[in-house]
């Protein structure tokens, strides 16, 4: 494809990795749902309520439980230093709820969209689920920030690949709205204005779809009614066939946790590096399956600018002969939004080539992108962010490219440990993986005749 082959697309081929949700049905019911949720409370272990509003920033608050920090009955959604709006349905803990934190009979380590389904799961199976996060939000590489732009963007995860996939279910719990990306335009002419465009399709079914409002309202529904420890960090697990014994970090304390079974949902980055200490070492196949993950570099930039620049009949711009060489309009939808925020993606050895350069300039590059593309030599951006996956260390890394030892890396151990997530490249593969982990938990347990742990969780 040359430089004169640009195409316009609102049915665009989906940034691989750049995931969201399914069910299988029509989404057009969901145009009717509310965007906003409504407010968040946190629930303290002691019974205290601390309501925060959408973009008011916890660097603000006094911390909530000091050094406990758990998020109980809630739905609890942390994003960039703020919280989302989302309802939580209890206000004081139940006993359920208060006995997962301190004798949990399973533990779930990572709170992103695998952990958290498993954790759902495994709840409503009548198990005491204690979460352990080590980010001060849930989500993992789901992030949707709403401090930095003039509405919520995804700084990791954003479209939903089709109308038929499993996490419709979510978006449909949520009561968020969706926008369809599905009209494409090309512009034949490259000398031809942006106008003169004309639609070579329009409508019909599928294509990829983004969250308006926010993807993390996908996670109220997972995570309403767990109980979830923010800010913990999972150093060692030793495990036996009785159960698991897990050391971990909290705002430098040595904490520890037992439960007769945990699921580990951690990203294969993390697992790849030995991050976590495993007592005895984990079976050689297993720890080969690992190593064995080749990660798909990824790069993506959002810039907010004060007017749209991408052409008003479409949605996403690729073939240019930039790097980044894709755009797509991420605020495509928004009600009431009179400006635009433009995602500047590359994948595989483009992304490569950006992340190796000062994030200054890889940002300078995106701009150069955009500015090409609208003929705009000096436009400027109000408002720019990015985040490098492959060296945030709760990751290491953006999504799995080759996974030849799928089957190894999920295989349990011991009848404990159980694994969730890890090398899925899409956030509804993310959400199977952790109902699959969970229904594996529960027939293990059943079959073991056992449910709670004989320990608690250390302090």
């Amino acid at each position: 494809m040359g430089p004169s082959d640009l195409t316009f697309l609102r049915r665009a081929p989906p940034p691989h990795g750049h995931h969201m949700a399914g069910w299988r049905g029509s989404p057009r019911h969901l145009a009717d749902m509310p965007a906003d949720p409504g407010p968040l409370n946190l629930i303290a272990a002691g019974g205290s309520r601390s309501p925060l509003t959408d973009g008011e920033s916890m660097k603000h608050r006094r911390p909530i439980l000091g050094r406990r920090r758990f998020l109980i009955g809630t739905a609890a959604l942390v994003t960039s230093g703020s919280l989302a709006a989302v309802t939580a349905n209890a206000v004081l803990p139940s006993a359920d709820q208060r006995a997962a934190a301190t004798d949990p009979d399973v533990l779930v380590i990572g709170a992103g969209v695998a952990g958290l389904s498993a954790a759902r799961d495994i709840t409503d199976g009548g198990k005491k689920v204690l979460v352990l996060e080590a980010r001060d939000r849930v989500g993992g590489r789901m992030w949707t920030d709403r401090s930095d732009m003039s509405i919520p963007v995804e700084r990791g995860a954003e479209l939903v690949h089709g109308p038929e996939i499993s996490t419709w279910q979510l978006i449909r719990k949520g009561g968020a709205k969706t926008h369809n990306l599905r009209t494409e335009i090309s512009r034949s002419d490259p000398g031809a204005p942006w106008e003169k465009s004309v639609p070579s399709l329009e409508g019909g079914p599928g294509g990829d779809f983004r969250v308006i409002g926010g993807y993390d309202q996908i996670l109220k529904p997972l995570a309403d009614g767990l109980t979830i420890q923010l800010n913990t960090v999972v150093r060692r697990i030793d495990y036996s066939p009785t159960g698991v014994v897990v050391q971990a970090e909290r705002d430098g304390q040595a904490v520890t946790f037992k439960a007769r079974a945990a699921v580990i949902a951690l990203p294969v980055g993390v697992l790849q590096k030995d991050v976590v200490e495993f007592s005895p070492a984990l079976p050689a196949d297993k720890t080969a399956a690992f190593k064995a993950v080749k990660h798909h570099p990824v790069s993506k930039i959002l810039m907010e600018f004060a007017k749209p620049v991408i052409p008003e009949n479409a949605d996403v711009v690729s073939g240019l002969p930039n790097n980044p060489g894709l755009l797509w309009n991420s605020s495509a939808g928004v009600p009431g939004f009179t400006g635009q925020v433009v995602v500047g993606w590359a994948e595989g050895d483009t992304a490569a080539e950006l992340l190796a350069l000062p994030a200054e300039q890889r940002l300078r590059q995106a701009l150069e992108a955009v500015r090409g593309m609208a003929g705009q030599p000096d436009l400027m951006y109000t408002k720019a962010s990015q985040h490098d996956w492959a060296n945030d260390p709760f990751a290491l890394g953006g999504y799995a490219l080759d996974a030849p030892g799928g089957p190894v890396i999920y295989r349990p151990v011991d009848g404990v440990l159980f694994w969730a997530g890890a090398i899925t490249d899409q956030i509804e593969r993310s959400y199977d993986s952790g109902k699959t982990a969970a229904a594996d938990v529960l027939r293990s347990l059943s079959a073991s005749g056992q449910g709670s742990a004989s320990g608690s969780s250390g302090t």
